[in-house]
């Protein structure tokens, strides 16, 4: 940025704005994979499927880093995990109360309270 008494001129580095970018997108996905490896400490444990389908993901973009549980891993269907995460009614016709685990919103919740800038070195 140069400056005289009447302008300023703020000139871009596009090439380091990119490595701020990537390095940020870096950090989010760091972040992500220690969400999921805490959510698996946490998710309720009875064969391990629920737990072996947390998985951190893009869903296809490059911007949104996800932390998601549950569908199909290894051949084996996973449809519980929303019930566990925010609790409901399951079972035949929904006779049995599952109470909220939170696995996943916990986990999120502990890392944001860490300390961030292990995951965002030389963005800022």
């Amino acid at each position: 940025m140069s400056s005289n008494a009447n302008q300023t001129q703020i000139i871009w580095y596009e090439d380091r704005i990119a490595g701020i970018k990537d390095r940020f997108r870096k950090g989010l996905v760091e972040m992500g994979y220690a969400v999921a490896n805490q959510a698996r400490n946490s998710a309720p444990y009875k064969t391990g499927a629920l737990r072996n389908s947390i998985r951190v993901t893009t869903l296809g973009s490059q911007d949104d880093v996800y932390v998601a549980a549950g569908g199909t891993v290894g051949g084996k269907s996973v449809p519980y995990a929303r019930i566990h995460e925010l609790g409901g009614y399951a079972g035949r016709n929904h006779s049995v109360y599952i109470a909220p685990k939170h696995y996943l919103a916990n986990s999120l919740d502990n890392i944001l309270r860490t300390d961030w800038t292990k995951y965002f070195k030389g963005v800022a």
